[in-house]
């Protein structure tokens, strides 16, 4: 049972609006806004569920960013020196 009363004030024309709205779905404009604001508060709940999400996922991945294990300190100043000499080697092996 609802008990509780809420006011609050709204332009003429968007009361208007939930008026007219409320008459065309036969319903009170208490029952529409009722509905609205729990549609909006379980929207609310679910961004900010996803936006937890969001924090773990970035924290787990954060321990990674930036780290290449591989041993070789050099290979990023040497990469197109090696991809050239794959590619000359595949060109040998073809011929």
């Amino acid at each position: 049972m609802k008990s509780a009363v809420y006011s609050w004030r709204v332009a003429s024309e968007r009361k208007a609006a939930l008026e007219a709205m409320a008459r065309r779905q036969r319903r009170s404009v208490a029952e529409l806004l009722d509905e609205a604001v729990s549609q909006w508060l379980d929207q609310q709940a679910e961004n900010d569920d996803g936006e937890a999400v969001q924090q773990q996922l970035r924290h787990a991945a954060s321990s990674t960013f930036g780290r290449i294990t591989g041993g070789d300190p050099n290979r990023a100043q040497e990469a197109s020196a090696r991809v050239r000499e794959k590619l000359l080697s595949r060109r040998k092996r073809a011929r």
